[in-house]
């Protein structure tokens, strides 16, 4: 019943984005409070009281401005763009899955079981192209295709986070992008050359220091024996980059062409590329079977994000022309004019503390970015949006309560703190320097 409502919801957002009609907004936001209240006794103590604090002092921030029923109903939907596209982007991999995708790559992968070297580089290639589309389920996946082959643990953590942490950086399909793009007001086709060449750039940057790291250490032997490599499997592997291209490329034009949000038109995408799929391959009592999946384990599990994306945006949405609002504008413009690298810093620390203590990014993200005006600061939103990124991708693996680390930290039966900061701690000083660097000098 919850994960009819969250859909439904999702859906009525798509349908208000053309519509633009006052009473479903309020409707939308209705079904937002509704929402939030199924879901903040299911969440995580430490989400529900941030979720709570913020919520509360929304309402007490719009109703001291002497607001309305439509200013109140607007910030508590502000981050429906984004939660329905946290909802609907796990859609994308039906097709992959039903088109047996997963199975070639871990043929693939096997191949490479006695070469580290190789099999770190297939593990942050899969992730690299995968983490878009399937975002944290990428690693569960993968990781369910490695279980078998005993690898080293702290090799996994090194693999599973550079990998995936290159994906927050530039992928469209994933939360972290598109609230930032959202607030900023940056395009995605402005912003993706930053996005895809740090990636890259980091990407080659961990498996040079893995390069490293393995030279020092045994080879590693697995158990099972290598699977051969079909002339299915070679197909599949051979059509998977294009797709994933070809999506890509739908997204930046229909943007480009159509002017409709970018969080709007991946929604859109992810429901209509499995119909896509299934209309072609006549697949529609699979399909159906997936779907029922995906509503009764993939959406249920969302309570954390449910909250904390309604009671963020309602909070951001009410700091706007307050006094504290106007004090955060005035001091990371102050730090700005002071330089450039000292303002990058800021938000790359102050990320990395909010996150440690378990408030998410997207908290940060929405109060910051809101307040923040990228001319006031002396640079352009695309690099703005690329600072933050960065800052996104290091917290993700650094701090100990973040779902990744979490999620990391399960599958491979070691400490948050040692897969963030022992096994990859390294690797994230090395791209942050880089980063920064590269940030400020095009700034």
């Amino acid at each position: 019943m919850k994960s009819n409502f969250i859909l439904g919801m999702c859906l009525l957002f798509l349908i208000q984005y053309f519509v633009r009609s006052e009473w479903l907004q309020l409707v939308l936001a209705v079904c937002a409070v509704i929402a939030f209240a199924g879901s903040v006794t299911r969440a995580r103590t430490v989400p529900r009281i941030f979720s709570l604090l913020m919520f509360v002092s929304g309402i007490a921030l719009t109703a001291l401005k002497g607001l309305g029923i439509e200013a109140a109903a607007q910030g508590v939907t502000s981050n429906l763009p984004l939660l329905t596209l946290l909802v609907l982007v796990p859609l994308l991999s039906i097709p992959f899955k039903m088109g047996g995708f997963f199975d070639s790559i871990l043929a693939y992968l096997k191949r490479y079981r006695h070469s580290p070297r190789r099999m770190f580089a297939g593990i942050t290639a899969v992730l690299f192209v995968l983490g878009p589309i399937l975002n944290l389920g990428s690693i569960r996946i993968v990781h369910d295709l490695l279980k078998d082959l005993r690898l080293n643990a702290a090799f996994l953590s090194k693999a599973y986070l550079i990998g995936f942490s290159t994906t927050i950086l530039w992928s469209p399909y994933y939360a972290a992008v598109g609230v930032t793009l959202l607030y900023l007001n940056v395009s995605i086709g402005d912003y993706i050359r930053y996005g895809f060449g740090l990636a890259i750039l980091f990407l080659v940057a961990g498996n040079l220091l893995f390069g490293v790291w393995s030279r020092k250490r045994e080879r590693e032997e697995g158990r099972e024996s290598e699977g051969g490599i079909t002339a299915a499997d070679r197909k599949r592997m051979q059509r998977l980059p294009f797709i994933i291209v070809f999506l890509m490329l739908v997204t930046i034009a229909a943007e480009s062409f159509t002017h409709w949000s970018m969080l709007v038109l991946v929604s859109l995408l992810a429901i209509l590329f499995p119909l896509t799929w299934v209309s072609v391959s006549g697949q529609w009592s699979l399909l159906k079977n997936f779907v029922a999946d995906y509503r009764n384990k993939a959406v249920p599990i969302m309570d954390n994000e449910i909250i904390m994306y309604i009671s963020a945006g309602f909070f951001g949405q009410s700091l706007r022309e307050t006094s504290f609002g106007d004090g955060i504008s005035q001091f990371m413009t102050n730090i700005a004019q002071v330089s450039f690298l000292w303002f990058a810093l800021f938000i790359l620390v102050a990320m990395i503390c909010v996150t440690f203590v378990g408030i998410h990014q997207v908290v940060f993200v929405t109060v910051f970015a809101t307040q923040m005006d990228p001319a006031a600061l002396g640079t352009t939103k695309e690099i703005l949006a690329m600072v933050i990124m960065l800052a996104w991708s290091a917290s993700s693996v650094l701090s100990p309560v973040n779902p990744i680390n979490l999620l990391v930290s399960g599958l491979v039966k070691r400490s948050s703190i040692q897969i963030g900061f022992r096994d990859n701690g390294l690797y994230l000083a090395l791209v942050c320097v880089m980063g920064i660097t590269i940030l400020t000098i095009f700034h």
